[in-house]
C-alpha cells in the first residue's frame, strides 16, 4: 500500500509521524479555543523537541490572535527547556478578517522565534502543502537556522494570483514557477527540497535539530545578513528592468527629511545611506546620538523590496559600529505601504531578504540598542513585521492604517474570493493595536518622540545585552 503524502495527512497525524512513538504530548490552546495550530512537545530521534504545525486544511491555516498566543507559549517553553523547535508551515498567511490585531500578534511570534534562534536554540522550518506558506509567515519561516520545502509546495509573500509584472497582473503560471520548491532551492532561498513523505520530513528535521548552532559575535551575524541580502539583490538585478511607461519622468528630488521634519533638533554627524526607498543617517536628534532610518517617503505607494532590506541591514551595522560609549537608539520612520508585490522581487527571494532585515533589528535589540518605530500613512504585512514589530516602542500618526494586506492587494484578494470590496478604508486602524501610541499630528511628533525615546532606553536597559549570538546555518 503506497504511503500517504505528508501534506495529505491531518495535522495530528503529521505530528505523530514526526515524533518518536508514544512521545507526542499535545499542548491545548488557552480556554479551549479552536485554532488551526497544533502545538506539542515530544521527542524526535530521542531528542526533546517543541513542535508546531499549522493546518492548511482548516481556514487555510491562517494565523489569528488565538494561534499567535499558542505559538508564543510554545516559544517560551522552548527557551525554558532548551529544546529544539520544529515548525511545519502550511498557511495562507495572517487572518485578514481579524485585521491589525492579528498582524501584530503574528509579527510578535516572528520576533520571538528570531530571537530564540539567535540565542542558540535550534530552530528549523518545513513548508508543505496544501497551502504552502504565504504572507508574513513566509518571512518567519526563514527566521530560524534551516528551512526546507516539500517538492509540491509553494513559498511566497504575495499569492501567485496577486503579483504585478510590471504595472499589470503577472502571469499566474510564471508566479507559481517562481514560488515553487525547485526554484526556491535552486536560488538558495531554502536549504533543501524534500519528498512529500512523513519519513523524509522527519529525517531532515531530526538531522537539523541535532546540530547545535555555533556562537558568533553580533557583527558576524550582521555580516551574514548583509551577505545574504547582497546575494539576493544580485539575483534581482539579473532580472531585466521593465520598460519605462509614458509619463515616467526623472525621480523626484530627494530632500533631507530629517532636517525638514525636525528643524533645530536634528544634526547629521556621520555617514548617510540613500538607497531605494531608504534614507538612513547617523546624527543627533533632540540631544541623542541616534541612527535614523526613513523608509519610503517619496514613493510611499510602493512596497519595501530587497534593495531596501539590504540598506536597512547596512544601517543597523553602522549603528552598532558607531556606538562606542553605549548602544545608540535606532529610530525607524515607516512610510511605505507594505512589501513589494512585483514578480521580480518575489522571484529573487523577497521573503528571505525581509527575514534578514528582521534578524538585523532583533540583533540590535539583543545588543541593547533602544528601538523606536514611527508609522505614518500605512504599514502592511511583512513591512510591519520586519520594521515595527522588533521595536521597544511604536508610534503612529493619527489616521495611520495597519493591516495584513495593502489596499490594492486586499482588493484583488477579495475579488478572487468573491467578497464585495469596500472602497472606503477605515482610518486609524493603528489604534486597534494596543502597543501603538497614537500621535495626534506631525507637529506633536518631536515632543512625543522624546518621551518615547526615553521609555525605549529604559526598556533596553532592563533587557540587558546578549553579545554572543548564533548564525543561521
Amino acid at each position: 500500500m503506497p504511503q500517504r503524502s505528508f501534506s495529505a495527512l491531518s495535522v495530528t497525524a503529521r505530528a505523530e509521524a514526526l515524533l518518536d512513538p508514544g512521545t507526542l504530548q499535545v499542548l491545548p490552546p488557552d480556554n479551549g479555543e479552536r485554532t488551526v495550530v497544533l502545538a506539542a512537545r515530544g521527542r524526535m530521534q530521542g531528542r526533546r523537541v517543541i513542535l508546531a504545525l499549522t493546518d492548511g486544511h482548516r481556514r487555510g491555516g491562517t494565523l489569528g490572535q488565538a494561534e499567535a498566543r499558542q505559538l508564543s507559549h510554545l516559544i517560551a517553553a522552548a527557551e525554558d527547556h532548551e529544546a529544539g523547535v520544529a515548525v511545519c508551515w502550511d498557511t495562507g498567511g495572517v487572518r485578514v478578517q481579524e485585521g491589525p490585531a492579528a498582524l501584530a500578534a503574528a509579527s510578535a511570534v516572528g520576533v520571538a522565534l528570531t530571537r530564540l534562534a539567535l540565542l542558540g536554540v535550534p530552530v528549523a522550518s518545513v513548508i508543505s502543502g496544501p497551502r504552502g506558506c504565504f504572507g508574513a509567515p513566509s518571512v518567519i519561516a526563514c527566521a530560524g537556522h534551516r528551512t526546507a520545502i516539500t517538492a509540491d509546495a509553494m513559498w511566497g509573500l504575495t499569492g501567485p494570483q496577486l503579483l504585478d509584472h510590471p504595472n499589470a497582473p503577472a502571469s499566474e503560471e510564471a508566479a507559481r514557477a517562481a514560488m515553487s520548491a525547485a526554484a526556491r532551492v535552486r536560488a538558495g532561498h531554502a536549504d533543501a527540497m524534500l519528498p512529500d513523505t512523513p519519513g523524509a520530513v522527519r529525517a531532515q528535521l531530526g538531522a537539523w535539530l541535532a546540530q547545535r548552532p555555533h556562537g558568533r559575535t553580533a557583527p558576524h551575524v550582521l555580516d551574514h545578513s548583509a551577505a545574504v541580502t547582497e546575494a539576493l539583490l544580485a539575483q534581482l538585478e539579473a532580472t531585466p528592468a521593465p520598460p519605462a511607461l509614458p509619463g515616467d519622468g526623472p525621480a523626484p528630488r530627494r530632500r533631507d527629511l530629517f532636517a525638514y521634519s525636525f528643524r533645530r533638533q536634528w544634526r547629521p554627524t556621520g555617514p548617510s545611506i540613500r538607497v531605494g526607498h531608504v534614507h538612513a543617517a547617523w546624527g543627533e536628534l533632540a540631544g541623542h546620538e541616534v541612527m535614523a532610518i526613513i523608509v519610503g517617503p517619496e514613493r510611499s505607494h510602493l512596497g519595501i523590496g530587497i534593495e531596501d532590506a539590504h540598506a536597512i541591514v547596512h544601517a543597523v551595522q553602522l549603528a552598532i559600529e558607531r556606538s562606542r560609549r553605549a548602544p545608540a537608539p535606532i529610530i525607524t520612520f515607516v512610510f511605505c505601504r507594505g512589501h513589494a508585490s512585483e514578480l521580480a522581487a518575489e522571484r529573487a527571494g523577497l521573503p528571505r531578504a525581509l527575514a534578514e532585515c528582521l534578524r538585523s533589528m532583533v540583533v540590535a535589540r539583543l545588543l541593547g540598542h533602544p528601538l523606536l518605530c514611527v508609522l505614518g500613512g500605512g504599514a502592511y504585512g511583512a513591512a510591519y513585521l520586519a520594521l515595527a514589530a522588533p521595536s521597544h516602542r511604536v508610534l503612529a500618526i493619527r489616521g495611520t492604517t495597519v493591516a495584513p494586506m495593502a489596499p490594492r492587494v486586499l482588493a484583488a484578494f477579495q475579488r478572487l474570493r468573491g467578497v464585495r470590496h469596500d472602497e472606503h478604508i477605515p482610518e486609524d486602524l493603528a489604534r486597534h493595536v494596543p502597543e501603538i501610541r497614537i500621535v495626534e499630528s506631525v507637529l506633536r511628533l518631536p515632543r512625543v518622540l522624546g518621551e518615547e525615546l526615553h521609555a525605549a532606553e529604559e526598556a533596553a536597559r532592563a533587557e540587558g545585552r546578549r553579545p554572543r549570538l548564533c548564525l543561521p546555518a
